[in-house]
């Protein structure tokens, strides 16, 4: 870092002055990719503002519910909901004529891991980085800031260097957006502080632990102050997919840091946090916004009055979405100690290194932002519920639907924010009520009995039409041997699945052309083209293969093949006729077959038989 000169940023007519805001991303920053979604609503179970609407086909997210907290993100299995990627903004900065500067959040170790702080810092000069900053004395300046501010309030005040925490609390609460500590947060004070340190009309890329940074940097009262915003894994990406040449000279040596003594994580005073106890009424540590709402509400209830709420959406920056999201916060902390105790404890004070430094605005302000919301009368969702089937004393308010409680869904789904095809108890029952009445369809089909026409009818026109066409025809008439027995012993559904397996069996040598069908208790093949003597070869292969059929009792009634008793030893009585000179028609062909089956159950069965002619 040059310190030899300082000079602040000069518009074209070389008048000091803000440098023009970069150009704020257009794109939304968290969207979904329809293409992806397999609508398992898991997005909603991890929002905690409800920003994902669910349709009956499609899932989507409402931007002016967002806060950009990324759990759908990290909990977005099928990848569909994806973070807009701003590296492009970054290439092209690297390229433009300005010395680039990468500002990392001090979470960065852990994000890079196992890439060593001077690893990085060589990989991202040879990318083409004039240097590479962190954010430690910004945080200390905030935390300097937040000291004064403690010492002056006389109202509760509410953390702001959480992006995500500041929107939901403008949002959401509104009436407490008075309360948020009106000082930036710590990036856009070390960003400033970077400008009046260099000699160069630089451009400064913040690295962020999380996605809600992203669209931060570019409030219009943080003009000027960064050029472009990316998260720790589009930083690993850029790195991955776009290396750039080796930097000149050696590695960077590593360097002790100054001594941090003023904040914790992202420029929180410490003193704030340990000159009170867990017990003290005055201080409310909060980390998540479920758990933040359950205070804020009790503070507009006036149940509690807390002087400082650290607020807070993850249980620290390490923990930011962007950080190794696959990795857990205790390995990620681990990763941080290590480096600490790699490096040389630091010398110089930072209160006091900060005596010296040039002063640079912390102040900003915030205008509440309460989300626009749909009434519904209390009838409308009384009647949500009975579409469902609940009432308020019999909803199970499971939450596998993503609210809390069916109420909550009821209300959802009156504000087209949700169906009722979410609710895991509804469909459970939905589904079981159809397969009932499947079932009973099923049932009602199979005890109707079949005109004996209809059968013999469509045999007299397959006949007809392979005569018709000068072509030959036979016929198999099939006897289970055993059927009645079976039936006797197992039951009517036993016996009818014995009959199905059968009828597969047969099936295996017909060709598209041939007609298999139930007639009463036998089963009827006709074999259009087929001549006499290869019909009796298709009826043999197909009793030796009935032999080898086993049907498990336990799949009749489960559904599923299951290990155990079965039916087994199955054998079968077939009469084969063919038409020719004695034999003209589809009601001879079948008597010839019927006769020809008579013979082979008085021969004792397991048999097949010729008919005459």
């Amino acid at each position: 870092m040059d310190q030899g000169q300082v000079r602040s940023w000069r518009g074209t007519d070389g008048a000091p002055g803000a440098r023009p805001a970069s150009p704020r991303p257009r794109a939304p920053l968290i969207s979904r990719n329809p293409g992806e979604c397999v609508a398992c609503v898991a997005c909603l179970r991890s929002c905690p503002t409800k920003a994902i609407a669910t349709g009956p086909d499609e899932t989507d997210i409402v931007q002016e519910r967002c806060v950009a907290c990324g759990a759908c993100v990290v909990d977005c299995a099928s990848g569909a909901i994806k973070v807009r990627d701003d590296t492009n903004v970054v290439r092209r900065l690297l390229r433009g004529p300005r010395p680039v500067i990468a500002l990392l959040a001090s979470e960065f170790v852990a994000a890079v891991h196992p890439m060593t702080p001077e690893g990085l810092e060589h990989a991202l000069l040879g990318l083409g980085f004039f240097a590479v900053e962190t954010t430690l004395l910004g945080e200390e300046i905030v935390a300097e800031a937040y000291e004064k501010t403690h010492a002056r309030s006389s109202l509760f005040v509410i953390r702001s260097t959480c992006a995500v925490a500041v929107e939901w609390v403008r949002r959401f609460y509104p009436q407490f957006a008075s309360a948020l500590a009106p000082i930036v947060p710590p990036y856009i004070a070390q960003a400033r502080l970077s400008r009046e340190l260099y000699s160069h009309d630089v451009a400064i890329v913040y690295v962020s632990p999380c996605f809600s940074r992203k669209d931060e940097a570019f409030d219009p009262q943080f003009r000027g102050a960064v050029d472009a915003c990316i998260d720790f894994t589009e930083l690993r990406r850029l790195l991955d997919e776009t290396p750039g040449p080796e930097a000149d000279g050696d590695p960077p040596v590593r360097r002790s840091q100054p001594r941090k003594e003023v904040s914790l994580t992202d420029g929180f005073p410490r003193q704030a946090l340990e000159s009170r106890t867990m017990l003290d009424a005055g201080v409310k540590v909060v980390r998540g916004l479920r758990e933040a709402d359950t205070l804020l509400s009790a503070i507009a209830r006036g149940e509690t009055a807390p002087e400082i709420i650290d607020l807070l959406n993850c249980e620290g920056c390490m923990d930011g979405p962007a950080v190794s999201p696959r990795m857990s916060l205790f390995a990620k902390r681990n990763i941080e100690s290590a480096e600490r105790e790699r490096n040389d404890p630091g010398v110089v004070s930072t209160r006091k290194m900060l005596r010296y430094l040039p002063a640079v605005d912390v102040v900003r302000s915030f205008r509440p932002k309460p989300v626009r919301t749909r009434m519904v009368e209390v009838g409308a969702v009384e009647a949500s519920l009975a579409e469902a089937g609940f009432t308020r004393e019999n909803a199970p308010n499971c939450g596998a639907c993503g609210y809390d409680t069916c109420l909550e869904q009821a209300v959802a789904v009156q504000q087209s924010m949700a169906t009722w095809d979410t609710c895991l108890p509804l469909q459970r029952r939905l589904l079981a009520e159809t397969s009932q009445r499947l079932a009973e369809v099923v049932e009602s089909c199979a005890n109707v009995p079949v005109a004996p026409s209809e059968p013999q009818n469509r045999i007299a026109d397959e006949v007809a039409r392979a005569l018709d066409a000068g072509s030959l025809a036979s016929l198999v008439l099939v006897r289970i041997d055993s059927l009645d027995a079976v039936g006797e012993a197992n039951g009517h559904a036993v016996a009818e699945a014995v009959v199905s397996a059968v009828s597969d069996a047969l099936a295996e040598d017909l060709r598209p052309t041939h007609l298999r069908m139930r007639l009463d208790d036998d089963l009827v093949l006709v074999l259009s083209g087929v001549d006499k003597t290869s019909a009796f070869a298709l009826a043999e292969r197909a009793r030796e293969r009935v032999l080898r059929v086993a049907v498990p009792l336990a799949s009749v009634t489960t559904g599923y093949r299951q290990p155990g008793p079965a039916v087994t030893g199955l054998t079968l009585s077939m009469g084969v006729a063919t038409a020719g000179h004695e034999i003209v028609d589809a009601d001879a062909l079948l008597a010839a077959a019927r006769s020809a089956l008579d013979t082979a159950l008085e021969g004792g069965g397991d048999q097949v038989r010729l008919a005459a002619g």
